[in-house]
């Protein structure tokens, strides 16, 4: 069974967050791979720039350092 692309959006964002809080990455450069991500797979044309930003907004609520 595969995962909605969402759902897998949803979990690599976490595993960036949890990178970002650990110091391995930077909070921006994060969220711009994570978006770039999102826009290359079409996620933002099939689903819409908000709720593209909301999933960020929810994996990387905290992680700012």
């Amino acid at each position: 069974m595969q995962n909605h692309p969402l759902e897998i959006l949803s979990d690599r964002c976490t595993t960036l967050a949890a990178r970002v809080q650990e110091g391995q990455v930077s909070f921006i450069d994060a969220i711009d791979l994570a978006y770039s991500a999102a826009d290359f797979a079409g996620l933002i044309d099939s689903y819409g720039d908000d709720k593209i930003q909301g999933i960020l907004a929810d994996a990387f609520m905290g992680a700012r350092q």
